[in-house]
């Protein structure tokens, strides 16, 4: 039988999420909402059918892997269980501090899977590691499925040319046309300024939504943590 598939960063903080409301040393995998969560979990479209096995995130595993966030919790006394991944000290360090954030995290999660397709049965949910962000893939995909939505982006370059008459990064004020001449010409990148957390509404993006910016900035407003708005990055280029 095939091992089950690793977690991923999702069903970690939907696991994570669960751990600050039920203490795994004073229950068990008969837990109503452990079960819940098992069921959640199979439900997400991150993993193909062809892995969900009999043992696939079952109320044991729920069970277990809060068992392993004991190991990183300093207010328990004891050890938990030793055999965690990496990942999971990843996601603990990235949101022991901020709980209501998880929380924010774990409801869009919720809200935004049911707009993700599952991927097909040979393959996983496509997002480069290196692209995903901490928040987890299917918030990643949604994001990124806004940011190049071509009919918003190129609305939003459009009105941005007849106010301006240029397209600078918002950011830095690099001008592709500028720099380059003829070929930078229209050359511009849009970002999504709404915080992943909030990405739960299924609506069209909102051209007020998208900030333009060159490909330098994207990628710092994508791995600064935790995100910096627009303005923020600005005002740190300014220091």
């Amino acid at each position: 039988m095939a091992r089950n598939p690793k977690w991923t960063s999702d069903e970690l903080i939907l696991a994570l999420e669960l751990y600050t409301r039920v203490d795994p040393v004073h229950t068990s995998d008969k837990n109503p909402e452990i079960i819940a969560l098992s069921e959640i979990l199979n439900s997400l479209p991150i993993h193909p059918y062809a892995v969900h096995g009999e043992k696939f995130r079952n109320a044991n595993g729920v069970y277990m892997k809060l068992c392993n966030f004991l190991r990183l919790d300093p207010s328990y006394a004891g050890t938990g269980l030793q055999r965690g991944g990496k990942l999971e000290e990843e996601i603990w360090n990235e949101f022991a501090q901020d709980w209501p954030r998880l929380k924010a995290t774990a409801d869009a999660i919720l809200a935004v899977a049911p707009l993700i397709p599952r991927p097909p049965d040979e393959e996983k949910l496509a997002i480069d590691e290196e692209d995903e962000f901490p928040e987890g893939r299917l918030l990643t995909q949604l994001h990124k499925r806004r940011e190049r939505n071509p009919a918003a982006s190129e609305k939003k370059k459009k009105r941005v040319l007849e106010k301006t008459g240029s397209l600078s990064c918002e950011v830095c004020d690099f001008d592709f046309s500028t720099k380059y001449g003829k070929i930078g010409q229209g050359f511009a990148e849009c970002h999504h300024r709404k915080p992943l957390a909030e990405l739960k509404e299924s609506r069209t993006t909102r051209l007020e939504d998208l900030a333009i910016v060159c490909a330098n900035c994207h990628r710092m407003l994508h791995r600064a943590r935790p995100w910096k708005t627009v303005e923020d990055l600005k005002e740190l280029i300014k220091r």
